[in-house]
């Protein structure tokens, strides 16, 4: 696969939210494109996609968006000014990884982790499938309960995942970075998101509650932003059916995974956009959430 670099220079930080992120005021996006490429990922059915990409393939480009650190500063500073940075609740990233194999070279994600931990906002989430997050856990540590790694395990079968999105970081890997987030004391939050085909409601559901604190278990019909119109214009619906896995808009194994989650850690199991938003909900609207 090839990959393109081109910078963009931050016109701003923070984008405020809406839709499937209703409850977080706002997202932050180190980079436009994301070199992972996920056959399911909504991005290649969005307007990004088709402004940014420039005729490319998804998971063929990464634009870094240089000078974010410093504009994420002003605005956070802005914040602290009227008083309102406590009520801020940070989404890093939806349409793109944070932890993507760029940031080795330009370090953004790192260097607005900096300026948050000078300004911490009310809560930030931050939403990775890479295990290049272990570099920055000095610094996601000291932000405390505010700080949250929202990390994705769609499944616990590696050759599922190496037949959707063989460009990510394998099971064995995310599952030793789970192991060290929580020896490290960070808030983990597994995002099984979308649910692919697993091993067992039992095995990957006893697999999950050892490797996080909260569980938000996903579907393509359920979290596409488009009752799963989005993913039936992708390569989903043509693996499934070479796989034999069944209807890929099919739910009832990932309601019996939540299902199951929820009998044993109750509120800590979430599903789709209520678990998602859950957290933020603490800081917006003053919701518990354990």
């Amino acid at each position: 696969m090839s990959e393109t670099h081109s910078p963009r220079p931050a016109s701003g930080a923070l984008t405020q939210t809406g839709g499937f992120l209703t409850g977080f005021t706002h997202t932050l996006q180190p980079y436009i494109g994301c070199r992972f490429g996920c056959d399911y990922c909504y991005v290649q059915e969005s307007t990004v996609h088709r402004f940014h990409g420039g005729g490319l393939t998804w998971g063929e480009y990464v634009h870094p968006r240089t000078g974010i650190a410093e504009k994420l500063a002003v605005e956070l500073a802005r914040f602290e000014k009227r008083g309102t940075l406590d009520q801020v609740a940070i989404f890093m990233s939806s349409t793109t990884d944070p932890y993507q194999g760029a940031e080795r070279r330009w370090g953004l994600t790192r260097a607005c982790l900096e300026v948050l931990g000078e300004r911490p906002p009310g809560l930030l989430v931050i939403q990775t499938r890479s295990p290049l997050v272990e570099r920055d856990f000095d610094l996601i540590r000291t932000l405390g309960d505010r700080a949250w790694l929202s990390f994705t395990l769609e499944t616990d079968l590696d050759e599922v995942r190496r037949t959707v999105t063989p460009h990510c970081p394998s099971v064995a890997q995310r599952l030793e970075t789970l192991k060290v987030a929580l020896a490290a004391g960070i808030n983990v939050q597994v995002a099984v998101s979308p649910c692919l085909p697993f091993s067992s409601v039992e095995t990957f559901g006893a697999l999950l509650l050892e490797h996080g604190d909260r569980v938000v278990v996903d579907t393509y019909a359920s979290g596409d932003g488009g009752g799963g119109k989005r993913t039936a214009k992708t390569a989903i619906p043509a693996a499934y059916a070479a796989q034999n896995w069944g209807d890929w808009r099919a739910e009832d194994q990932a309601q019996a995974l939540y299902e199951w989650l929820r009998m044993q850690i109750g509120e800590r199991a979430g599903w789709s956009q209520a678990g998602f938003t859950a957290l933020a909900r603490t800081v917006t609207e003053g919701t518990p959430c354990s």
